[in-house]
């Protein structure tokens, strides 16, 4: 294991709304890795706000995996969020290629929520984001990717264990050794799924729900994880280390700020994540 870890992330930057890279960044930074961006594109905000500029990077991505190369740069890990095409999609798998070999490859396929794809993700780009799934060592869906992912209806009725068991290794199937499912449907508790391959076995992590819809979650959890597992916690430790980080930088927003509207505040409780170790 390297003393810095130096992980690849590969999504969009966002300046404003606390998501995507401008969340990666700093987190992954806490727990003493080394985070490289690969920037598929750069707003001046997330599309959740009324209006926004985007400059799409996609055309330079190659030219800059060809630079690395080049000047024989490595990465112990690649983590993929957002990704806004089938060709960025297809990017990184390219990055994979070069860079993944015996690499810890984590790949969130970050592409619907509530029941509903984004407004720009097609049925191609989820036959696309299945392919990258299948190339992961981790994938980590929230409860309506994962439906789409297994072309299986949506919906908010409670599943089952059983039912639960079944989508994890279905998805298990794709390829990933492990997968996290997170936003299991329930109207009381935020549940998160770790299934490992391995041993055919689930485990889940509850907390009691919090009710407010925020941006950036998953990319919070994500980052967590991420960071985690390569300073030598298990994907199921990290996973629950990211949904208590989560939670609690929900919670501290909700009681200081007072407002969602420009993300979570994860800053307010970032240096907890210094004091991990392992």
């Amino acid at each position: 294991m390297h003393t810095v870890p130096r992980i690849l992330t590969i999504q969009d930057m966002s300046s404003i709304g606390r998501c995507s890279l401008t969340v990666m960044l700093p987190i992954i930074s806490a727990m003493g890795c080394q985070a490289v961006p690969l920037a598929t594109a750069v707003l001046s905000n997330h599309l959740e706000y009324p209006y926004f500029e985007l400059v799409d990077l996609s055309d330079h991505l190659q030219s800059f995996m060809d630079c690395w190369e080049k000047n024989d740069i490595d990465f112990q890990a690649i983590v993929s969020g957002f990704l806004a095409s089938p060709e960025q999609i297809h990017l990184v798998e390219e990055a994979i290629d070069r860079f993944g070999a015996d690499k810890m490859i984590i790949v969130d396929p970050a592409m619907a929520d509530d029941g509903r794809l984004y407004s720009i993700y097609t049925p191609e780009m989820v036959v696309a984001m299945r392919h990258l799934a299948s190339r992961a060592h981790i994938i980590k869906p929230n409860y309506t990717e994962a439906c789409f992912l297994l072309n299986k209806p949506f919906s908010t009725n409670p599943i089952t264990k059983e039912e639960l068991h079944q989508m994890c290794r279905n998805l298990h199937k794709l390829g990933p050794q492990t997968v996290i499912i997170t936003s299991i449907p329930s109207t009381t508790d935020a549940t998160i799924a770790i299934y490992t391959g391995t041993t055919d076995t689930v485990t889940t992590h509850s907390l009691p729900l919090i009710p407010v819809k925020a941006t950036g979650t998953g990319d919070i959890f994500t980052s967590v994880l991420t960071g985690a597992i390569m300073k030598g916690y298990t994907p199921e430790e990290a996973a629950k280390l990211a949904m208590n980080f989560t939670t609690k930088s929900i919670q501290v927003t909700m009681e200081q700020v007072k407002s969602m509207k420009h993300g979570i505040a994860f800053e307010l409780v970032l240096p907890e994540l210094l004091k991990l170790s392992k």
